[in-house]
């Protein structure tokens, strides 16, 4: 039997099966593609027991629910963020031919979050955040109880694992920049009141993008001149303080780099040199979200009844 884990990432939708360990993605914006097909051209799709699925924000759904049981894809309101299509397509066809649970996002109705966190933030983190630090923490060998986990892509999420269970997040437009996406500034908000730009798209450029306007994220990653080293400066100074300021809650076992940021010698090595004084430092792929769907799935299927404090609905 095997296991599917889907990640609905700000860039592609990414799939991955247990245990034979198989991953492929599909971008998103493809609009001609059949995600069963896919998975037939390396599986035997009927070998699949169970599927963990995440979708946007998972912002309806405080447990990890089968999706029978979900209205709305788990999403309160679809206005918020990048629509392309692709990752509806997914659900519904995955929802459509397998037994899925859904997974929620952290939020302000996800119990096990710290009070003061729920109380201060509506939205902490969107649902593959969740698989991404399940799959760090079974990385770590599932006894490390204290763990900072900071995802550094188009945006940046910076999750807190406080004795096992979550304790809060820094969602993407809170705290740190991304390479594209970042929280607002002044000057955005200005922008946002004169009606030159809606909230929505001011989100999305003002990352390390609103620095230097760059075509690609390697002109970031190999700065060439004065301009992309400053926005490269400029985004690993806020990964790093956005991850500090954790410190100050959490006595981390371990910190977590991953995202095009622990792609990049340049970030994770800048991060790591700072880190590695407090605690032990490691890097996941662009894989583990995905992967970590698919542990979910495996481990309710054997019996766990909770994921890092996420209670399981069946």
């Amino acid at each position: 039997m095997s296991y599917l884990g889907i990640d609905h990432g700000t860039s592609a939708i990414r799939f991955y099966l247990l245990p034979e360990n198989i991953c492929f993605e599909i971008p998103r914006g493809e609009g001609k593609f059949d995600a069963i097909e896919e998975l037939s051209k390396r599986t035997e799709v009927k070998d699949i027991e169970l599927a963990g699925l995440t979708y946007s924000m998972g912002d309806a759904i405080n447990k990890i629910t089968p999706a029978e049981k979900v209205k709305g894809r788990g999403v309160l309101e679809d206005s918020t963020g990048s629509y392309t299509g692709t990752g509806t397509k997914v659900y519904d066809e995955i929802t459509e031919n397998f037994k899925t649970l859904v997974i929620p996002g952290l939020h302000r109705n996800i119990e096990i979050l710290d009070e003061r966190f729920r109380a201060l933030y509506s939205h902490m983190a969107s649902s593959e955040k969740v698989s991404l630090c399940y799959d760090a923490f079974l990385k770590l060998g599932g006894k490390v109880e204290n763990i900072i986990v900071s995802d550094i892509g188009s945006n940046t999420v910076t999750i807190a694992i406080k004795n096992s269970k979550f304790f809060g997040a820094f969602d993407a437009c809170i705290g740190a920049i991304g390479l594209e996406h970042g929280p607002l500034d002044l000057e955005a908000i200005r922008k946002i009141d004169r009606g030159e730009i809606s909230a929505n798209n001011a989100f999305y450029v003002s990352g390390a993008k609103k620095v230097y306007d760059f075509k690609e994220p390697s002109e970031i990653f190999s700065p060439g001149n004065k301009r992309t080293q400053l926005a490269l400066d400029s985004l690993i100074m806020s990964a790093r303080m956005e991850i500090f300021s954790f410190i100050a809650e959490v006595k981390p076992d371990a910190f977590v780099i991953t995202g095009r940021g622990a792609e990049s010698d340049l970030v994770f090595n800048a991060l790591k040199s700072s880190l590695e004084k407090i605690a032990r430092v490691i890097k996941l792929t662009k894989w583990s979200a995905a992967r970590g769907s698919a542990e979910i799935a495996r481990d309710i299927a054997e019996g766990k009844r909770n994921i890092l404090g996420i209670s399981v609905e069946l």
